[in-house]
């Protein structure tokens, strides 16, 4: 006959690890991995074709004496269904990344880079933008919604590399035909 302690002792082994077992701290989940395809996330739009291209925006990155990291602009109006390349430069002297994603797919994919810091991306919601150097990201905004462009090379967003795209047609200028 077991003892009660013994039960009880058991009973709380096999609850905590039941608990265990459902928790995620995500250190084995990617957690931004073409996230824009998956039910249930935040509609953010879809990779652009070339023939689809209605609006060049042109992104700067700057790196202050300071220690500020930037993008100019950092607050983008883009009309719903518009189909943009953003061409990245890349003044600075650090390597930058331009990450587009909803604000907590974003919060997701930093905490994931602090733990994982040397990882590359490969999304095509994202691009590595080497110092000196410029790349392009075409992109279709489908839906209305307000979106967040970054750099989380860990430290980099806290310098100051964020910026905001909202999709909305009563703001969004038009593009010229």
């Amino acid at each position: 006959m077991y003892s009660p302690t013994k039960v009880l002792t058991l009973l709380v082994v096999l609850c905590l690890s039941t608990v265990g077992a459902q928790a995620s701290t995500g250190a084995g989940e990617e957690p931004h991995a073409q996230a824009y395809d998956h039910p249930g996330h935040v509609p953010i739009g879809k990779p652009g074709l070339d023939a689809e291209i209605t609006r060049t925006i042109e992104v700067n990155i700057k790196e202050t004496e300071s220690g500020y990291m930037l993008f100019d602009p950092d607050a983008i109006h883009i009309e719903e269904g518009a189909v943009v390349r953003f061409v990245v430069n890349n003044f600075g002297d650090l390597d930058h990344e331009f990450f587009l994603g909803s604000f907590d797919e974003i919060a997701k994919h930093q905490q994931w880079m602090r733990n994982h810091p040397d990882m590359k991306h490969e999304d095509a919601n994202s691009i590595a933008i080497s110092s000196g150097s410029t790349a392009t990201l075409d992109w279709k905004f489908s839906s209305k919604t307000n979106l967040e462009f970054v750099c989380l090379i860990p430290g980099h967003r806290e310098a100051g590399m964020f910026g905001v795209i909202m999709i909305h047609d009563h703001l969004a200028p038009k593009p010229k035909n």
